[in-house]
């Protein structure tokens, strides 16, 4: 089973539960155990971590850039290899 499908079937039984709460509560003017709403609350923060991460990773997956074959396609190469020119022509200029 995927991350997806328990994530969704715990969507379905918080949405079911919620209901059920509200219906009794409001409905039948019935007062709820705490143990229930807790357990119901635990259930919502539970499926809000997971179907937040799961749009995340879905949303980062997409648009980060192919990672380079060769080290020298590579943006830090290049930055590194600026750096070490710079400090060599630094260097080479101050000396008498």
């Amino acid at each position: 089973m995927k991350v997806v499908d328990v994530t969704y079937a715990l969507y379905c039984v918080t949405f079911a539960t919620g209901m059920l709460f509200f219906i009794r509560f409001d409905a039948r003017r019935r007062p709820l155990r705490r143990r229930l709403i807790g357990v119901h609350l635990v259930m919502a923060v539970v499926t809000f971590i997971m179907m937040t991460s799961i749009l995340a990773v879905g949303g980062w997956s997409s648009s980060l850039p192919t990672p380079p074959k060769n080290p020298k396609q590579s943006t830090m190469w290049d930055y590194d290899r600026q750096h070490r020119a710079e400090y060599q022509a630094h260097n080479h200029s101050s000396l008498p």
